[in-house]
């Protein structure tokens, strides 16, 4: 008849083990789904930065011939764009004069990221009369 009165259910102890497994598993979780936010947002942020470097190329046709060195900022991302002449071999029949084209954009909260895209562009024709 003792036996009969005993009543079947969870102790304390198991309990306990089952919110700390419970707790443990949630921390995870968060964690998990919290970097995959912030790995979202870095992305679009790095897709905002590559456009912007690409909208700025885009704005030049050509190179004057003393180069250029622009700077400005778009939507909280800085960027600037300076040029080099670009050496072309003697022998190799390039009528046109290169210059290669670097525009660098930071971005991010502190400014601390970049990226960079090169190019090269026409040398634009000096206006006649114009120092070379």
């Amino acid at each position: 008849m003792h036996n009969a009165r005993r009543q079947r259910g969870f102790s304390l102890l198991e309990v306990l083990v089952a919110f700390a497994i419970m707790a443990m598993s949630l921390v995870v979780l968060y964690r998990t789904s919290g970097g995959s936010v912030k790995a979202v947002a870095d992305a679009g942020l790095y897709d905002r930065a590559v456009r912007t470097a690409r909208s700025v190329l885009a704005m030049q046709d050509g190179v004057p011939p003393a180069g250029l060195a622009l700077d400005g900022e778009d939507a909280g991302m800085r960027w600037q764009l300076r040029t080099s002449p670009y050496p072309v071999p003697a022998g190799s029949g390039a009528v046109v004069p290169l210059h290669r084209v670097e525009v660098v954009v930071y971005f991010g909260s502190d400014g601390a990221r970049s990226i960079s895209l090169a190019g090269l562009l026409p040398q634009l024709k000096a206006p006649p009369g114009a120092p070379r």
